[in-house]
């Protein structure tokens, strides 16, 4: 092994060696990791899974984890006013919202989104949701 440790014993699972270390701990194979993450997402149990293989059902849902690309979009993002307006922008874009009338407008890409006040929050999230997905 790499790390310089001696494996006590070593079976043999799907095809792979896996060495179990002197502390008990088993080194899994990358591509023996890789095969149980395509048959979970093909349908089996992470459960049946790690019965078969012999290994913690935690520890192969880690793997199945470990397995799904990052999202490089944050899952929340702070939504500030401007407090400056920008050099050539009328402060006022929308004629048709009262002064006195507080409103918050949100810009997603091509998308702009005028909430009034008292909008319920849960239909907005939806409409954000669909917003971002259709970028």
């Amino acid at each position: 092994m790499l790390d310089g440790e001696v494996p006590e014993e070593v079976e043999t699972v799907w095809g792979f060696a896996v060495p179990t270390m002197p502390n008990g701990r088993r080194k899994w194979p990358e591509a023996l990791r890789a095969m149980a993450v395509e048959r979970i997402e093909a349908g089996a149990n992470v459960r049946e899974i790690a019965e078969e293989i012999g290994a913690h059902q935690s520890l192969v849902a880690v793997w199945v984890k470990n397995a799904r690309p990052v999202d490089a979009a944050p899952t929340f993002f702070e939504v500030l006013p401007p407090t400056t307006a920008k050099p050539g922008r009328n402060a006022r874009s929308n004629p048709a919202v009262a002064d006195d009338a507080a409103s918050c407008r949100i810009r997603i890409g091509d998308a702009d989104i005028a909430i009034p006040p008292g909008y319920p929050a849960a239909h907005l999230t939806e409409i954000l949701r669909a917003v971002r997905a259709s970028q």
